[in-house]
């Protein structure tokens, strides 16, 4: 019990098991350094996406838009190897087209690895990537699509991640002022993350 129940302070003894007021807790915590045993939980770890094992297994495809300082809008379209992390092909056009898709997927599908098997293409189910162009396309058996979430439980996060890269890394370094401004900066940025960038998938080789 308590030894000063009759001045009514909450008594810790029933959450601590100390005969002590509730009040008194904290000065003994500090001064003997007790410490309660929990159970922490921590976040889910991150989870590891999908991750294939050669060239030309497996593209992710995705357009973003890019705003210029007059207001207008340039549209990029491009598309990312899962397994060497290159982008394969790119656009930039002043119009959203999915003629555009369908261009850098040919572009990519003329610079692939011949191989027995059809590169499967992730996008997601956005009118760029699902559309009659497209749809002509893949019925050709150059590629096959798989629609992320849709069909696959797995985000299209490795074309996403490279469009933070690009913009706040170097587009948004530079007036963006035209078409043709935001173009020549793609184009020097997709050398370097090919060519001279290190990647952390390849342990900043």
């Amino acid at each position: 019990a308590c030894p000063d129940r009759d001045t009514r302070r909450p008594c810790a003894a029933a959450r601590y098991g100390l005969g002590v007021p509730l009040d008194l807790v904290p000065p003994l915590v500090r001064k003997f350094g007790w410490r309660r045993p929990r159970l922490r939980v921590h976040p889910a770890k991150p989870k590891v996406g999908l991750r294939t094992t050669r060239a030309d297994e497996m593209w992710h495809i995705d357009t973003t838009v890019i705003r210029l300082l007059d207001g207008t809008r340039a549209y990029l379209h491009a598309v990312i190897d899962n397994f060497s992390r290159r982008i394969l092909a790119w656009r930039v056009a002043d119009t959203f087209a999915p003629v555009n898709s369908v261009a850098v997927l040919v572009e990519a599908s003329r610079g692939a690895t011949p191989s027995d098997t059809t590169p499967v293409v992730l996008a997601d189910a956005g009118v760029e990537n699902v559309n009659a162009q497209v749809d002509d396309l893949i019925t050709t058996g150059v590629l096959r699509r798989v629609l992320a979430f849709t069909e696959l439980k797995f985000s299209n996060s490795m074309i996403e991640a490279w469009w933070r890269s690009l913009k706040h890394q170097w587009l948004f370094l530079h007036s963006l002022d035209s078409v043709t401004t935001v173009r020549r900066l793609v184009e020097f940025y997709v050398h370097e993350h090919n060519r001279v960038l290190p990647h952390s998938a390849f342990r900043g080789q």
